[in-house]
């Protein structure tokens, strides 16, 4: 088509991640059906007709000019426009006539975020145009651009561009999962050398993020599973089959959660077993010794008393016929405890 920008092949790859956004227009690609896209403005995706074009829009719902779009041009239910541009958003998918509203979540990568705290990217798909929007930066959507203009190997058509954006996101999640296991199986391989009270703070914050990563992603895999009652007539027989897959994917990652989380359980049960171990054998190492002691206490308080008669009061040898006989004492009491088996 006239007037699309055409790429270079040797700069579609450091373009795929430095587009610079024109007013809300994050960037824009139209597919060729071979796998590959050229990009456009937004004076081209104007006067572009939705019918035929294979259109992909990433939007950012902050931009004006985009709401505006959204709202008078792109011919969009307002309620859907509603909830493509609502900056709290909940994962979930619903067909609306022969388009198709998904809100999914994404790994945040962003610097200094936490990747627990998931990114939502929201889409409007028809047969012949996908309308992807953002409020925080993600990375999918680039990396999927980039195979469609530097690989030349991306997408034929909006259906399997939708299903490859939400593949890409599954599988952004898989990696971090990966780090959470490998982060756990440290710590548990730590237990037999490290404080308990340092494993504790560490396996906690671990627990907390498997928490936090499952409660995003349970509505998600409710709203992939939705996907499977009500899909359009416009996906064919294999995007069908890969968003089946991506659903599956997302109830293993839940399951694996599930178990990171009771592994962290476990092993927080090991450390209080063996805090509380250590801290009964301390009491125990201390009553001994109060064992020992104590009558050596009562003999030493019997002889301090103030009274007349206290035998030995005027010999010299009084003292040390005393120290003999207490360590006589002590030797005894230890042989007895032996005999018992206490130490």
């Amino acid at each position: 088509m006239e007037g699309l920008a055409v790429v270079d092949d040797e700069d579609r790859s450091a373009l795929a991640h430095t587009i610079e956004p024109e007013d809300g227009l994050l960037f824009g690609c139209l597919l060729d059906g071979l796998g590959g896209a050229q990009l456009c403005n937004w004076q081209e995706i104007e006067n572009l007709p939705p019918e035929g074009s294979r259109l992909w829009i990433h939007l950012d719902n902050a931009s004006n000019r985009a709401e505006r779009w959204l709202r008078k041009h792109s011919g969009i239910p307002e309620a859907v426009v509603s909830a493509l541009l609502a900056k709290e958003s909940r994962p979930r998918s619903m067909r609306v006539g022969e388009g198709l509203l998904a809100i999914m979540r994404g790994i945040n990568l962003n610097p200094g975020a936490d990747p627990e705290d998931m990114v939502a990217i929201r889409m409007w798909v028809e047969k012949d145009w996908l309308i992807t929007v953002r409020h925080e930066r993600l990375m999918t959507p680039r990396d999927v651009l980039s195979d469609l203009i530097a690989d030349r190997r991306g997408a034929e058509s909006i259906p399997a561009l939708f299903v490859a954006l939400s593949e890409r996101l599954s599988l952004r999640m898989n990696d971090m999962i990966i780090k959470l296991e490998d982060r756990l199986g440290e710590l548990e391989e730590r237990v037999e050398t490290e404080t308990p009270s340092a494993l504790r703070s560490k396996l906690a914050k671990l627990r907390q993020e498997c928490v936090s990563l499952r409660r995003y992603l349970s509505p998600q895999r409710e709203a992939l599973a939705n996907l499977q009652y009500d899909m359009p007539d416009w996906l064919g027989d294999t995007e069908r089959m890969g968003l089946r897959e991506t659903t599956d994917r997302t109830m293993r990652y839940l399951e694996d959660l599930d178990a990171a989380r009771d592994r962290t359980m476990v092993v927080l049960d090991e450390l209080a077993n063996k805090m509380a171990e250590r801290m009964n054998e301390t009491m125990y190492s201390l009553s001994i010794v109060a064992a020992i002691f104590l009558p050596l206490g009562f003999i030493t308080g019997l002889l301090g008393i103030n009274v007349g008669g206290m035998p030995g009061v005027d010999s010299e040898m009084a003292f040390w016929i005393t120290c003999g006989l207490i360590g006589v004492l002590v030797v005894i009491e230890v042989l007895i405890l032996r005999r018992l088996k206490w130490i």
